[in-house]
């Protein structure tokens, strides 16, 4: 009777490992593929388990696919409000756009950052949301941007509200660009502090628009 509760304690545990091996092989797919393109089988293999564990802590693929692409976006979405909102009230632009891309320079930065499939859901789901997640995507991506745009008005007193939050949408497609194949060896094996040296002044020179 005393060995009941330890044994479902690693029960407990196992199941959350396996959860945990199932979110991430989910990510890892999405940033590489695209929701449409992944195979249940595939996903599998990946996360090295089978169906029978999608069904058990999921039902089904998509509600899978669609814990794991929530999972990445609010992680990154979190943490830029949060860099935002521990600014002090006389930040300057460099700051601010330093604060706001830290969470994906920090997930883009070194040979094999964990969080770099966070950056590519993210890219991929503000671009092309996935079939019932559009308002959310919407919603939550809001967050960031207007947390942006309410740093972005003592440093920019002179631009109307829609015109800062019109930089910060265009800004958001830098996002896209930095998650691609093809701009990734430029920030790769690059600590945070060189990447931010190479991307802030690109992002604060597009969000002050001179």
């Amino acid at each position: 009777m005393t060995k009941r509760p330890q044994t479902e304690d690693a029960r407990r545990t196992g199941g959350e490992r396996t959860r945990r091996r199932l979110i991430e092989a989910a990510q890892k797919l999405i940033a590489e593929r695209g929701e449409s393109a992944i195979r249940l089988r595939d996903l599998t293999k990946v996360a090295g388990t089978n169906l029978a564990a999608v069904h058990y802590h999921f039902g089904s693929l998509g509600t899978l696919l669609a814990a794991a692409a929530s999972e990445a976006v609010e992680r990154i979405i979190e943490a830029q409000v949060a860099a935002l909102e521990s600014l002090p009230p006389d930040a300057t632009l460099h700051e601010i756009a330093a604060a706001y891309f830290r969470p994906m320079v920090d997930a883009l930065s070194g040979p094999s950052s964990k969080g770099r499939p966070y950056v590519r859901v993210l890219a991929r789901v503000t671009s092309d949301p996935p079939e019932g997640l559009e308002d959310w995507a919407e919603t939550v991506t809001g967050r960031a941007h207007h947390a942006l745009v309410a740093r972005l008005r003592p440093v920019l007193p002179g631009v109307p509200d829609d015109d800062l939050l019109f930089r910060v949408k265009c800004v958001g497609g830098i996002l896209v660009v930095l998650s691609t194949a093809a701009l990734e060896p430029d920030l790769q094996g690059r600590s945070p502090e060189a990447v931010e040296r190479k991307l802030v002044p690109v992002i604060a020179g597009a969000l002050a628009s001179c």
